[in-house]
């Protein structure tokens, strides 16, 4: 595998009142070394449906765009959790790239994204059985991710896990914790973080992921109560 210094970051899955698009070139420096060459950022459910147009910018920004000498060398892509639209586009978005500038797309969850600096920080602390990463979903929902995977819960309904826990995310105030709970102040990935996942995936140091939207609420559409109409004829 040759040696990638060029990613362009996309991100459009933060959901609810933290909705959000982001776009950005990172340059890998060194092993463990990342620079933040470009970024785009806007806040809204708007922004993340999009994202298109965001990276288009950030591409522009670093010099990076069609016919440039430097082109992005891998499409990293935050798969889920959080919004069903901003998935779809930012992932769409990412495969378009990809498939345009022939490199490689990867998927990583928000979690996966932060899961360094999460570990680190309960390595830090004492006793604690390990992180919950806590994000924005439909009104009176959260999605609770963990290293074992992504849960949405509602919240009425929410049973903490037993032990002492570090509680992060965007809507991590929201989660009734016992006593004793670690909050964590980080809340979402930055575009260095993701792409230090997205390239440890791609060496397999993270087990396979498609890089496709990871949907945990049930959608929200459902089909008309009387069944779909016939095909026309």
């Amino acid at each position: 595998m040759s040696m990638i210094s060029r990613i362009l970051v996309l991100d459009g899955s933060a959901a609810g009142d933290a909705a959000c698009g982001l776009a950005a070139c990172v340059s890998v420096e060194s092993e463990g070394a990342y620079a933040l060459i470009a970024q785009q950022k806007a806040a809204g459910k708007q922004a993340a449906e999009g994202i298109g147009l965001l990276a288009g910018q950030a591409l522009a920004q670093a010099g990076w765009q069609a016919g440039a000498p430097l082109q992005p060398q891998l499409v990293a892509v935050v798969v889920g959790p959080g919004s069903f639209t901003g998935l779809r586009a930012s992932c769409a978005t990412a495969a378009g790239y990809a498939l345009g500038l022939g490199v490689p797309v990867v998927g990583v969850t928000r979690g996966e994204a932060l899961r360094s600096v999460l570990d680190t920080e309960v390595k830090k602390a004492d006793g604690l059985q390990g992180w919950l990463l806590v994000t924005a979903a439909r009104k009176g929902r959260v999605f609770v991710e963990t290293v074992a995977g992504v849960q949405a819960v509602v919240l009425a309904d929410w049973q903490p896990p037993e032990g002492r826990w570090l509680v992060a995310g965007d809507a991590a105030t929201s989660l009734p914790m016992p006593a004793g709970t670690v909050m964590s102040e980080s809340a979402t990935p930055t575009a260095e973080q993701i792409a230090a996942a997205t390239l440890a995936r791609q060496k397999g140091e993270l087990g396979p992921r498609e890089a496709l939207p990871l949907y945990v609420d049930p959608p929200e559409a459902k089909l008309p109560a009387a069944g779909l109409r016939s095909a026309p004829v």
